[in-house]
C-alpha cells in the first residue's frame, strides 16, 4: 500500500512538472492589419505586411517571420531590446523593451468567451491611453512570464503575467493608427536550435526611427 501511495504522489508530482514545463516551438499566426491613417489600403497593407506570422519561442528568446513584401523578421534575445530586419536590408534596427508606455485604465478577464482550434479559450479586455487590447488564451500554451520582464513594450510581459504565463491565440490591438489582428491556426510543439535566434551576423545595429 505505502509503494502504492508513493507512486501516486510522485505521479502527480511529474504530472505537475510537465504541466508547467515552459512552451518551446513553433506558432503559426493569421494575420490582418488595418491602416487607419489612410496611407495604405487593407490589400497593400496585406501586400506588404502578410498574411502569415511565424513564431519560434524558446525560453527567453523568440523570432518572428512575416510573409510579406517587407519580409520583416524580428529577433529577442532575452535582454532588453527587439530586434527588426527588413528583406535584404543590411541594418538591424532594434527598439527598447525594458519600459511600459502605455497606462493601463482598466482590465477584465472573462472565462470561457470562444473556441479557438477547438479550444476554450479566456480573455483579457485590457483599454489603455492609447486604444485596446484584447488577449485571447488557453493554458495549453504558457511559459514562465519572468522570462519576459525586461519585454514591457506592447504590454507583453503585462498581458503574460495576468494570464499566467498563457500565449496568445488570438490577440487583437486597436488604436488610433492601426487595428492589428493574429489568430493561431497551428501549434507545433517541438525542439528547436538555439541559432534560430541568433541576431544576423554582418548587420549594421542601429536604432529604430521614431515617427
Amino acid at each position: 500500500m505505502k509503494i502504492k501511495f508513493l507512486s501516486f504522489i510522485l505521479l502527480l508530482v511529474v504530472n505537475s512538472i510537465v504541466a508547467q514545463k515552459s512552451f518551446e516551438g513553433v506558432i503559426t499566426y493569421k494575420l490582418s492589419y488595418q491602416d487607419k491613417t489612410g496611407e495604405m489600403s487593407d490589400e497593400e497593407a496585406k501586400e506588404f505586411m502578410g498574411s502569415k506570422q511565424t513564431y519560434y519561442i524558446k525560453g527567453n528568446k523568440f523570432k518572428t517571420e512575416m510573409n510579406g513584401m517587407l519580409k520583416m523578421s524580428q529577433y529577442y534575445t532575452g535582454k532588453d531590446s527587439i530586434y527588426t530586419k527588413m528583406g535584404t536590408s543590411q541594418f538591424l534596427m532594434y527598439i527598447k523593451t525594458d519600459e511600459q508606455k502605455e497606462k493601463i485604465l482598466s482590465i477584465e478577464e472573462k472565462k470561457s468567451v470562444t473556441k479557438i482550434m477547438g479550444k476554450d479559450c479566456d480573455l483579457l479586455d485590457i483599454k489603455t491611453d492609447e486604444g485596446t487590447i484584447q488577449y485571447y488564451f488557453t493554458s495549453d500554451f504558457k511559459v514562465n512570464a519572468e522570462d519576459y520582464k525586461n519585454y514591457k513594450y506592447g504590454l507583453w510581459y503585462y498581458c503574460l503575467d495576468k494570464a499566467n504565463g498563457s500565449l496568445p491565440v488570438k490577440l487583437i490591438m486597436d488604436t488610433e493608427e492601426l487595428k492589428l489582428t493574429i489568430e493561431a491556426v497551428k501549434v507545433e510543439n517541438k525542439e528547436l536550435d538555439d541559432a534560430i535566434f541568433e541576431l544576423p551576423k554582418g548587420m549594421n545595429i542601429i536604432k529604430m526611427p521614431e515617427e
